[in-house]
């Protein structure tokens, strides 16, 4: 058992990353306009809706989730070497441990009431405090990556239900129009290649997983409250598979 002098500062370096990364996090906001209603702008209570436009702020929860899967992927790494291995490993892995903890916390007060009260969750919630408290660390690890990623495919789901089972993986759209030596080019997918940029304009089909190169948008992606949202993409952002861009024009590497 790791002694106390070291598990609570361990413990506490993570927590205070996380708190750090949420502080520092630049807030997105959404201009929502009156011919958008597929954004869900509010109607007043003569169900029209409102000639102005109006600001939201929004949370990127398929990017806080593919965060939170690295970083619980690296912690399993850690500790599994740790418990194999090389026994430091382990004091390297608790602060990765208490940051997946925190964000695991987050992810679920961000779920809809009723994935918050689904035996699911719950048996989660139980699993991952107990272990922690315990101090089996590899099954805490495990527990956090499994979570994050059943979620991450979860939100994948939801994007394919989003665009039709039909539309997603119709024929016609596995090729791509990529961008080479300034000239846009109609590829395969398959033929695209690791310095290809792909143009994308509104109404198009994001189909990997990668991040935006040029330009900016609004891409339709699918939330842990288990409704579509409107989440601007700007330079840096990442992008992913079967969501749709509903507004702009992007260029975006595939990973």
């Amino acid at each position: 058992m790791i002694q106390i002098a070291l598990f609570i500062p361990l413990v506490v370096s993570g927590v205070a990353g996380a708190l750090w990364r949420e502080h520092r996090r630049e807030k997105k906001y959404l201009i929502l306009q009156p011919t958008f209603p597929e954004f869900s702008l509010s109607r007043d209570e003569q169900g029209y809706i409102p000639d102005t436009s109006r600001k939201i702020a929004v949370i990127d929860d398929a990017a806080e989730i593919s965060h939170n899967q690295r970083v619980s992927l690296l912690a399993l790494a850690l500790s599994s070497s740790g418990a194999l291995v090389f026994p430091p490993f382990t004091l390297a892995s608790l602060p990765l441990l208490s940051y997946s903890t925190f964000y695991f916390i987050n992810t679920i007060r961000r779920s809809s009431l009723k994935q918050k009260k689904s035996a699911l969750t719950l048996f989660e919630l139980a699993s991952i405090v107990g272990t922690l408290i315990t101090g089996r660390y590899l099954l805490l690890s495990s527990l956090l990556a499994l979570s994050f990623t059943t979620r991450k495919w979860a939100l994948q789901a939801g994007n394919i239900s989003f665009v039709g089972m039909s539309r997603a993986f119709d024929p016609s759209f596995r090729r791509a129009w990529v961008l080479r030596d300034g000239v846009e080019l109609e590829v395969s997918l398959s033929g695209i290649q690791s310095t290809d940029i792909v143009v994308l304009h509104k109404g198009d089909i994001i189909r990997s997983d990668g991040f935006v190169v040029d330009g900016e948008g609004i891409v339709k992606q699918f939330t842990l409250t288990g409704m579509v949202q409107a989440i601007p993409k700007l330079v840096g952002d990442p992008v992913f598979s079967y969501t749709e861009l509903a507004a702009g024009d992007l260029f975006v590497r595939y990973y």
